[in-house]
């Protein structure tokens, strides 16, 4: 069985690497994603455009879980950090939350929060 921080850590891997085919791979065909500010995202195909648009404008990223809640093997909340680097090489900071709820070792439901992007050289000032 997988664990919920195994299947995050996982997805976000092939997220890291850009392998939309791994990242879906991680969720239920039916599977909904409700993106921060946006309409969730319902489907394989639109989870897939949805990240499709994403890669466009950040070519480059790195995740690290900074806590994490969960519920052994069907949910889990975790807190996150993300790097981001646009296609001009501007790179952004940003700090969340994503609840995960999984069966049968994909996720089902997916719910993503996010604070404001911060560029890196005001967060270091």
């Amino acid at each position: 069985m997988t664990t919920a921080r195994e299947l995050q850590t996982s997805v976000w891997d092939a997220e890291c690497r850009r392998d939309l085919e791994a990242v879906l791979s991680h969720f239920h065909p039916d599977a909904v994603f409700h993106p921060a500010g946006g309409p969730a995202k319902k489907g394989h195909d639109a989870i897939r455009e949805m990240t499709e648009e994403f890669y466009s404008v950040y070519p480059e990223l790195s995740i690290e879980i900074l806590n994490e809640w969960g519920n052994g093997e069907s949910s889990a909340v975790f807190e996150f950090r993300v790097n981001l680097k646009d296609n001009d090489g501007g790179a952004v900071t940003l700090d969340g939350v994503i609840l995960v709820e999984i069966q049968d070792g994909k996720f089902t439901a997916v719910r993503y929060y996010e604070d404001a992007p911060v560029p890196v050289a005001a967060a270091t000032v």
